[in-house]
């Protein structure tokens, strides 16, 4: 019985004018979506490939005039455009970008656009993920807002059901159908995309791209089988479709906007951190109570006197300060990052948000990427300056004294590019993407295994009379 439920609503759904206009829809804008992340994709490559020329030249600049130089000077390193970017942006033109350092401390984050006209920023890019969360989970709702209401309005449930079909075989074939017949549409428009950007020569068949591709339209199933469950929960709720129709979008409504929309507010009462004022009126304070309390002569300095006395107090005095920003500061980063997480948290109950902190997982993108690449920075600073050190030491004329700003009191010798340790973004491994999704996938399981099953607990309750 369940194959000819099955069979009977596919039927139905592809000759239905919802269908066509829902290929048509999704073809056309897989299709413009593609072309328009080709194009910008090669300009963000030529802009970021100038940006990290001029990182690379300014390091050889330093080198040549001293290794101190390499050491002391601060300098930002800009995170390289994804080539899986037609799958998702993962917002990334809303999340830092690039990371300020040196040998001595991870300063900062900021958000460098490298676009010539970044208020471009403001319009979303038809990327897979931006079309499944708010055009096909609209799309699959339009399949299921009717599939048991509208047998109500037109009697034929109860025909249906005095028939010795059980009510779990009929919902389930309802729903399975609604799954199909989505995923058909939703599978066509990616090949239609992966096909372009084959062509495009933009990105190269690989291990990984199939691999990313395949685990996006997992959770594209995931997420056609969570909003279908929600179709259905509104169309047995109520015997009339028009009711029905407005319930689906009530629900698409919340998961697409108010949830989403509405989380940061909420995170801010509930997860409130201090703001940036405040955390820089700390750090003034804690200069001001380091030098109070420095040694007479402190800030004093005799360039032509590299072994003079007042330079290792000088240095002392600096490093005090570098020490005590970067408490500060390191601690109001980690406050940053727990609030972000939590309020993640926050919003899981919209499918829709569910769905994107899934695919970033995937595809190794958004903020699990930049906190690994944060992370990875902290590391090869050490490494950075570990090895200053080790040049330092293996030079007698430095006093070593070890300064953060400024090259007076270590070695002036410099030192060839080839030996200088460079970081490198590493991408993520499958195991960092699987233990970052692992969380949110099981939320997602039992979300939509819940509404299914107070789905199936109303139409087994409903009374046919």
């Amino acid at each position: 019985m369940f194959k000819t439920i099955y069979k009977r609503e596919i039927q139905h759904n592809l000759i239905s004018l919802r269908f066509q206009i829902a290929f048509v829809m999704i073809l056309g804008v897989f299709v413009i979506g593609t072309l328009s992340y080709i194009k910008g994709y090669q300009t963000r490559v030529q802009n970021y490939g100038e940006i990290h020329h001029q990182f690379i030249e300014t390091i050889k600049n330093d080198i040549q005039a001293n290794a101190s130089e390499l050491a002391t000077n601060e300098r930002s390193y800009q995170l390289a455009p994804r080539s899986n970017g037609f799958i998702s942006d993962c917002k990334e033109k809303y999340l830092p970008n690039a990371i300020s350092f040196s040998a001595y401390n991870v300063f900062s984050f900021v958000n460098r656009s490298g676009s010539t006209n970044p208020f471009l920023y403001q319009f979303q890019e038809l990327n897979w993920s931006f079309i499944a969360t708010l055009i096909i989970s609209f799309i699959v709702l339009l399949f299921t807002f009717d599939a048991v209401s509208g047998e109500k309005e037109t009697r034929t449930l109860a025909i249906t059901l005095s028939n010795s079909l059980s009510r779990g075989t009929l919902l389930f074939g309802k729903y399975a159908s609604a799954i199909t017949t989505t995923m058909l549409i939703t599978v066509i428009g990616m090949i239609f995309s992966v096909l372009i950007i084959l062509i495009s020569n933009q990105v190269a068949l690989s291990g990984q791209f199939v691999l990313e591709g395949a685990g996006f339209l997992l959770l594209q199933l995931l997420l056609i089988s969570s909003m279908a469950a929600f179709g259905l929960l509104s169309s047995v709720l109520v015997k009339n479709s028009n009711i029905s129709l407005l319930i689906a979008l009530t629900f698409w409504l919340i998961f697409a906007v108010v949830i989403p929309n509405s989380s940061a507010f909420f995170a801010r009462k509930i997860f409130a951190i201090e703001q940036e004022n405040v955390i820089q009126a700390k750090i003034s304070q804690a200069f001001d109570d380091i030098n109070r309390n420095a040694p007479e002569g402190s800030w004093a300095m005799n360039s032509s006197l590299p072994f003079a006395p007042e330079h290792r107090m000088r240095a002392d005095l600096q490093m005090k300060l570098l020490e005590a920003a970067k408490l500060i500061r390191d601690g109001y980063y980690q406050a940053m990052f727990r609030q972000f997480e939590r309020t993640r948290y926050l919003t899981s109950l919209s499918p829709l948000a569910l769905f994107e902190y899934m695919t970033e997982s995937v595809v190794g993108g958004g903020y699990a990427r930049f906190k690994k690449v944060w992370n990875d920075m902290l590391i090869y600073q050490s490494q950075l300056l570990s090895f200053f050190k080790d040049l330092d030491m293996s030079d007698p004329d430095s006093p070593h004294w070890y300064n953060p700003r400024e090259d007076v009191s270590t070695t002036r010798k410099p030192v060839t590019f080839e030996k200088v340790p460079l970081f490198e973004e590493q991408a993520m491994s499958l195991a960092e993407r699987f233990s970052s999704v692992l969380i949110y996938l099981i939320i997602y399981v039992a979300y939509t295994g819940i509404i299914f099953f107070v789905t199936f607990v109303l139409l087994v309750r409903y009374d046919v009379r």
